[in-house]
């Protein structure tokens, strides 16, 4: 069996894939949304707490208030001051040493059970900036920061950038561009067939994406001329393109790193060639090919075909999640439903539909029962920007472009970036 050849990404997908794999947190966004604030959420680090007292005019009363702070306080083993006042009249407090979230809960219920006339007690925590990246044509990815249509990356970058995650790509490799080169992991190239690898070789050591051009007829009878896609590095540009490094685009999970599995060359790649790529890229043994020293996290597999999902492919989807992989598939470009596209439709995978600069479903986009969540793959001539490769045939200099998709079949807008 063959897939048939497949273009665009997945953008949400792999954001939302890796995010349970991060840890690292640099800004606390809990929303205070409960009556008391103070008593809806955990208290962050900080060695300062907001006090709002109901309305009093009583002297005895704030006497009474500065007291029990007091106390409280001691309890605590800590002294407590009025710093300032606020706007609205709410007081901020300093305390002598910063505090660690247990502290600080355990001092703020002591405030409200000895003082009747605060209205709510909270912590005053730090923010910090809010990253942004200086990449030049970052501002031209509206899937990333859109208010409507986005995924709102700049508010999970403050949480993680991708630290410690290995994302692989099964695809048709990867160019060395300039904006992925120190993200790339050593991969593997699986393609067994020489005409559609392309490479003047078989399966081997190098993952890299010579090019998928076919010139007419070449993938049946009455088959068109088509250039190189370049499809595997775009996919790649936008699951984890350096930010940061003032040129080029921004990944989402822009400190992962990717490991480039080829599977697919001209007129696509053989179901068997993509289950061995996939099992491979989780960890798992494959004849003849050396052992995976960096098992990946979240597997991105960009392509299918119509049918049901074969015991080949489920097998080794199942392989993958055993050894603790995310897999993650297109649901399908042909607005139709997707639980008639395999892989989208084998058990266990989560399957991606499209959605356009609106917000709704785009245009193309199959979907489903099967479908897992939408994320931005653009439409009507929005297109998703990400890394590529100039070359109409061969490889060329390193560019950028926009493509639309899930990721099946080819469709790409006309901006291109060289």
């Amino acid at each position: 069996m063959k897939f048939p050849f497949l273009l665009s990404p997945m953008v949400a997908a792999i954001a939302l894939s890796v995010a349970p794999l991060m840890s690292h947190a640099r800004f606390d966004a809990n929303a205070t949304t409960a009556a008391d604030p103070s008593a809806s959420e955990e208290p962050a680090t900080t060695d300062r707490l907001i006090v709002r007292h109901r309305q009093s005019s009583a002297s005895q009363q704030t006497l009474r208030s500065r007291m029990s702070a007091d106390v409280a306080a001691n309890r605590q083993g800590v002294r407590i001051r009025a710093l300032r006042t606020m706007h609205n009249g709410s007081q901020v407090m300093q305390l002598s040493r910063h505090m660690q979230p247990g502290e600080l809960a355990v001092l703020m219920q002591s405030l409200r059970s000895g003082d009747p006339s605060i209205d709510h007690v909270e912590p005053d925590r730090r923010l910090q900036p809010m990253y942004v990246p200086n990449d030049s044509l970052h501002p031209q990815q509206w899937s990333l920061s859109d208010p409507t249509g986005g995924i709102r990356a700049p508010d999970a970058w403050n949480r993680s950038t991708g630290t410690g995650v290995t994302i692989a790509v099964v695809d048709t490799g990867v160019r060395p561009h300039a904006d992925l080169a120190d993200r790339l992991l050593p991969g593997y190239d699986f393609v067994t067939s020489s005409t559609i690898a392309a490479d003047g070789s078989g399966r081997d050591a190098d993952p890299a994406d010579p090019g998928d051009y076919a010139p007419a007829g070449a993938c049946g009878r009455g088959s068109r001329a088509s250039d190189s896609s370049w499809h595997g590095t775009h996919v790649a540009g936008i699951a984890a393109a350096s930010g940061g490094n003032s040129i080029g685009v921004t990944g989402v999970a822009f400190d992962a790193r990717i490991l480039p599995v080829r599977a697919l060359g001209r007129c696509g790649g053989y179901t068997s060639d993509v289950a061995d790529g996939i099992v491979w890229a989780a960890g798992g043994s494959v004849a003849g090919a050396p052992v995976n020293a960096n098992p990946a996290q979240v597997i991105n597999v960009s392509l299918g075909r119509a049918g049901s999902c074969d015991l080949t492919s489920q097998n080794a989807i199942n392989a993958a999640r055993a050894m603790g992989a995310v897999v993650v598939v297109a649901a399908g470009n042909s607005n139709q439903a997707s639980t008639a596209q395999s892989p989208a439709n084998c058990a266990g995978v989560i399957a991606v539909a499209a959605t356009g600069k609106s917000g709704g479903k785009a245009s193309y986009s199959s979907f489903g029962t099967n479908v897992t969540l939408a994320a931005p793959g653009g439409d009507s001539g929005a297109g998703i920007l990400s890394t590529l490769n100039a070359g109409t045939t061969t490889p060329g200099a390193d560019s950028y472009a926009s493509y639309m998709g899930t990721s099946w079949p080819p469709r790409w807008s006309a901006a291109w970036w060289r």
